[in-house]
């Protein structure tokens, strides 16, 4: 059972690639043996957490998950 509902796999986003990029993709999926979406996602969000510099997704989660609150400066 799933804790996190938000951790749902359900949003959707749909790439348009070259027939060299699909090949490419085609050839990880058949090296590693992983099913293309989920290769094609953890190389996305690999990707975004870089941009980030977060070092993993288990950073990433606990920054999120923070509870920030802006404190005024006053002069």
């Amino acid at each position: 059972m799933i804790r996190d509902r938000a951790r749902l796999k359900s949003a959707r986003v749909g790439i348009n690639l070259d027939q060299f990029e699909d090949d490419l993709i085609e050839a990880l999926v058949a090296y590693t043996g992983t099913e293309k979406a989920t290769l094609v996602r953890e190389l996305v969000m690999r990707a975004a957490l870089d941009l980030l510099g977060v070092a993993s997704q288990q950073e990433f989660d606990t920054v999120s998950m923070m509870d920030f609150k802006p404190v005024a400066n006053l002069h």
